[in-house]
């Protein structure tokens, strides 16, 4: 299981984060964009909050407990 503050890369990473309700948090050049929990995913994108991410674009971190 991923713990608070790793990052997400895998696939199974996103599905996890989106079975169990847990919040993630969007980076861009390290700067925080948003965070919440995943609506839809796929393999390229997620959806926050009715924002589509791409997953080359971003960078995703787990925010368990948060």
């Amino acid at each position: 299981m991923i713990e608070f503050g790793q990052t997400l890369s895998l696939q199974s990473h996103f599905k996890q984060h989106y079975d169990h309700l847990i919040p993630v948090q969007v980076l861009q050049r390290g700067v925080h964009v948003d965070i919440g929990h995943i609506a839809a995913l796929d393999e390229n994108f997620i959806e926050i909050d009715g924002t589509l991410y791409n997953k080359q674009l971003y960078t995703f971190i787990s925010r368990a407990g948060y």
